[in-house]
């Protein structure tokens, strides 16, 4: 233990914008922070970002009941009068993604919270230009376990890889791998082998039509090049193919198409090299008919090389894109994944495109923490960043390149947080040791206000009870 915890104060010791604006910041939280921001004509524009105090959403059961799954990985949604939020109250895995939540609404900008149905979380979706609602629900894994799979010992110099399985039965995977923590195998299969009915390059929509109160369910058809599915067997899971549901937030791009972000399965086919790779891959997606059809903008490979990306890495998963002022866009992405690593932290990147998405910068080290990195563009002009993982943070661009960013704001701190919990527990775990799940998320409020929304596992309650809560804070940005 005492090794693990000299690993981590080395690793955050060293946190800062590798890629673009090295900066050095105190560990210790912070509710305010100042910069300079520097405007297109050279001119500069001091400003303050600035944090409120924790609001409660919702509380749950104390972190000795649930150690992690339940109240955990809140999900906020901008519907201009009012924001939701959904919050998971299951498991966290494939079989429980679709399980409802428990939905909460604020009409007064997060400052309180009362709960709704879950029967309406199609109110959640993206309001888009032609005045439908969007939204992609998530869905849990679908059992294949009466499915014939075949042994790998099939495997044989002339077996055919172009050949689609008929229905009922698997083919030989394009690529194995696992996660050995939990001794699960993970098998790649590019979508256009398995049988017609799981070959269907979809996902799941919820729209509200223009003018309309009742949400229909349709599908929107994605244009994946090389789609892979995976497919979970073991400890839980038997033969469960993974959903592909995007995780991303819709974008509204200058445009007027929508884009939005997703990531492969554990492992998939490199449509590049056409070979199999174990780690995961990030995408784009737009859409040019508000959603009905999507194709595919950006993959982003990660070429483990062991030296600018680690191997121990989980490859680009989770990430998040913006639209900056000069025209460029800014992507994040994600390489923790503690199933394939052991490790609960891993560095952060960056990439950039100045041409709207058709090549793209090779990505950067932006920071050695990273986890669910989300954006959110002002109308003051200002793009906030949040992350996470031991800690979470919040930075702010101080130029229209999204290339220059503030120093962080800590606002939760990287440092062992398990002396707050009810019990001080005997042995430390990660999860005691950061005390929330650190899936931070943002949405806009005005034109210089944030919200981020957030879980914190040692909250108190009105009896002093520390419980898994999900809580909400305003960001505010203020130009001198």
């Amino acid at each position: 233990m005492k090794k693990t915890i000299a690993i981590l104060a080395s690793a955050l010791a060293q946190i800062s914008l590798l890629a673009f604006n090295p900066v050095d910041y105190k560990l210790e939280e912070m509710t305010e922070i100042s910069d300079v921001y520097t405007n297109k004509d050279g001119t500069k524009t001091p400003f303050t970002m600035s944090i409120s105090k924790p609001i409660v959403i919702v509380q749950g059961m104390t972190f000795e009941e649930n150690t992690w799954g339940k109240y955990q990985f809140p999900i906020p949604y901008d519907l201009g009068d009012r924001i939701l939020v959904a919050v998971h109250v299951d498991k966290d895995d494939a079989n429980s993604f679709g399980t409802p939540n428990r939905w909460f609404e604020s009409k007064d900008k997060g400052l309180t919270w009362k709960e709704i149905p879950h029967t309406r979380a199609s109110e959640a979706g993206t309001l888009l230009k032609n005045g439908d609602r969007l939204y992609f629900p998530p869905e849990s894994g679908i059992s294949l376990a009466n499915y014939k799979t075949p042994a790998q010992s099939f495997n044989t110099p002339d077996y055919d890889f172009t050949k689609q399985a008929e229905e009922g039965t698997l083919p030989l995977p394009d690529g194995i791998t696992s996660w050995w923590l939990g001794g699960v195998a993970i098998r790649a299969y590019n979508a256009d082998r398995l049988p017609p009915s799981l070959a269907k390059k979809q996902w799941l929509a919820i729209r509200t039509p223009s003018g309309q109160k009742e949400a229909i369910r349709e599908y929107s058809n994605v244009d994946w090049k090389y789609l892979t599915r995976v497919i979970y067997n073991g400890r839980g899971f038997k033969n469960v193919l993974k959903p592909i549901f995007p995780q991303g937030v819709i974008k509204h791009a200058p445009d007027g198409s929508i884009w939005i972000s997703a990531f492969s399965g554990e492992g998939h086919i490199n449509p590049e090299t056409k070979k199999y790779s174990p780690y995961y891959s990030a995408e784009i997606f737009r859409s040019d008919d508000f959603g009905h059809n999507f194709t595919q903008v950006a993959h982003m490979e990660y070429e483990a090389d062991g030296k600018e990306y680690p191997y121990d890495t989980g490859g680009f998963s989770d990430s998040d894109f913006e639209f900056m002022p000069d025209g460029s866009i800014v992507w994040f992405m994600r390489t923790q994944w503690f199933h394939y690593t052991g490790l609960e932290w891993s560095p952060m990147y960056m990439s950039r495109s100045t041409d709207m998405g058709k090549t793209w910068s090779k990505p950067k080290k932006f920071s050695d923490v990273g986890v669910l990195p989300r954006l959110c563009k002002l109308k003051c002009g200002i793009t906030i960043l949040c992350y996470a993982r031991p800690g979470t943070y919040i930075q702010a661009t101080t130029d229209d390149t999204g290339t220059k960013w503030t120093k962080p704001l800590v606002m939760m701190t990287p440092n062992n947080r398990s002396h707050l919990a009810n019990k001080k527990p005997k042995t430390k775990t990660f999860a005691s040791w950061v005390g929330s799940c650190n899936n931070p998320k943002l949405v806009p409020l005005s034109d210089n206000q944030a919200l981020i929304v957030y879980s914190d596992f040692y909250y108190p309650d009105k009896n002093g009870i520390k419980r898994k809560s999900i809580l909400c804070r305003q960001i505010f940005l203020h130009k001198k």
